[in-house]
């Protein structure tokens, strides 16, 4: 320790996921990837996002497992249904990963408000039209909502997780799930405490690695501009 300053405290692991993980079964053609995990880095995880980009870089799918038992117990002081907080965490991921290239200029306020139509359509999911998935080989129900080209659609017919996926140059009905073994798929054990360098290794693992194209539009979609267009 030099100057009185002290140096930064390393980031304590998150232990292994404790519940099942679901992504898009063997017949996906692409790449797969650990993408993101929560909620804070050394808790107990929340949730689990794995990626998924298409041949070619056209179409992209993130599938997210939702700890039943964790997100009861954080959304029930508040009164609403589970399902609700994770649907709103769909729409912001879709939000997300639908906005132009950083290139394109940002309008000011854009950025709010879609967040907060994306939290709004999430508290609304039930009217979100119905999908068919296939679940380890068994039909299920989700609910879809289409914005900017892309989607975002939840489901709670798994025991023990609540499913959200998020996608782009794809089709939310029709898609099949299945249970992840132990990672190897996705270029982590899944038996291992995760940290963000676990997600670096993973994405660095895939074929292509970082530069791995990724399916962003070159310019607003209409959806967007009226959203913010509807704030104004």
């Amino acid at each position: 320790m030099m100057g009185g300053m002290s140096l930064p405290r390393p980031l304590r692991p998150s232990p292994p996921a404790d519940f099942p993980v679901y992504g898009l079964d063997a017949a996906w053609p692409g790449t797969r990837w650990l993408e993101s995990f929560g909620d804070a880095i050394g808790d107990p995880l929340h949730w689990v996002s794995l990626g998924h980009l298409g041949p070619g870089g056209g179409s992209l799918i993130l599938a997210e497992s939702h700890s039943r038992a964790r997100t009861d117990a954080m959304v029930a002081p508040s009164g609403r249904p589970p399902l609700t907080h994770v649907a709103q965490c769909a729409a912001t991921t879709l939000v997300n990963l639908t906005l132009p290239v950083l290139s394109v200029p940002r309008p000011d306020g854009m950025l709010r408000a879609l967040a907060d139509h994306a939290e709004e359509r999430g508290g609304g999911y039930l009217a979100w039209p119905r999908a068919r998935w296939q679940v380890d080989g068994a039909a299920v129900t989700a609910r879809a909502w289409r914005f900017a080209g892309g989607w975002a659609a939840v489901s709670d017919a798994v025991d023990d997780v609540y499913l959200a996926m998020a996608g782009a140059g794809t089709d939310p009905d029709g898609l099949s799930l299945g249970l992840i073994a132990d990672g190897g798929a996705y270029h982590f054990r899944l038996d291992q405490p995760l940290h963000p360098d676990v997600m670096a290794a993973s994405r660095a693992a895939r074929p292509g690695g970082d530069e791995l194209p990724w399916p962003q539009p070159g310019q607003w979609h209409d959806d967007q501009l009226r959203v913010l267009q509807g704030r104004a």
